[in-house]
C-alpha cells in the first residue's frame, strides 16, 4: 500500500492545516506544528501524528491558557473556546481546565465579580447578566456577582446616563427610556430615571 503524503500546508490564526494525498486533513495547533514540523511531499501517517498531538498537546495548551489569563480574568468557557479555536482536543482542554481550577488560576465566581464590577459602571444588570451568560457564567456565580451592585447604586448610574441623554433626545422621556433599556436597565427603573432627568 502506498504511504500517505503531505500535499499542502497552510498556516493562519495559530493553526496549521495539512492536506494529505488521501484527502485526509490535519488541523494542528501552531505550537505543536513547530515542535514537529511537516513538509510538502513528506510521507506521513495521519493517525500517528494525531496520537502525537494528543500526547504532547497538554503542555502547549496549558501555556496558551496561561498567556490568555495573563491579560485579565477569564471564564472557563472563554478559555475552552480559545483552545478549541487553536484545535486542541477536548480531553486536553478539560485537563487544562482541571489544572487551572486546582491551582485557583481560573474561577467563574471571581471572573463574574470582576466583570460585574467593570461593566455595571456603564450598563444595567440585565445587560451584564446577558454578557455573563455569553461568557458561560450562569446560576449562583452570576447572581452572587450581580447582587454586589445595590439597586440604589444601579439607579444612580441609570440617572446619570439619563441626564446625559436629555440633550441627545431633546428631553423626550420615551426615547430616553428606550435607550436606557437597551443599555440593560429594567423598564421601570429606566422610565423613572428618564422622568426625573427631564424634570431636572
Amino acid at each position: 500500500m502506498m504511504p500517505d503524503r503531505v500535499m499542502e500546508i497552510k498556516r493562519q490564526h495559530g493553526v496549521a492545516t495539512v492536506k494529505m494525498m488521501s484527502g485526509d486533513t490535519l488541523r494542528i495547533p501552531s505550537a505543536l506544528f513547530l515542535e514537529r514540523k511537516l513538509h510538502v511531499n513528506q510521507p506521513l501517517d495521519p493517525d500517528e501524528y494525531r496520537l502525537f498531538m494528543m500526547q504532547r498537546g497538554y503542555p502547549h495548551a496549558l501555556e496558551a491558557a496561561m498567556k490568555f489569563l495573563a491579560l485579565r480574568e477569564r471564564s472557563e468557557q472563554e478559555i475552552a473556546s480559545r483552545l478549541r479555536r487553536s484545535r486542541y482536543d477536548e480531553a486536553t482542554i478539560q485537563k487544562v481546565l482541571d489544572t487551572l481550577g486546582l491551582h485557583g488560576l481560573v474561577s467563574d465566581e471571581r471572573f463574574a465579580e470582576q466583570w460585574v464590577h467593570s461593566r455595571s459602571r456603564k450598563y444595567g444588570k440585565n445587560r451584564v447578566a446577558q454578557e455573563l451568560r455569553m461568557k458561560g457564567v450562569t446560576g449562583e456565580a452570576a447572581q452572587a456577582a450581580l447582587d454586589t451592585v445595590p439597586e440604589e447604586e444601579e439607579y444612580r448610574r441609570c440617572l446619570e446616563q439619563a441626564k446625559r441623554l436629555c440633550r441627545k433626545f431633546q428631553d423626550d422621556p420615551k426615547k430616553i427610556t428606550q435607550s436606557l433599556t437597551r443599555k440593560g436597565y429594567g423598564w421601570s427603573m429606566a422610565r423613572k430615571a428618564a422622568e426625573e432627568a427631564v424634570q431636572e
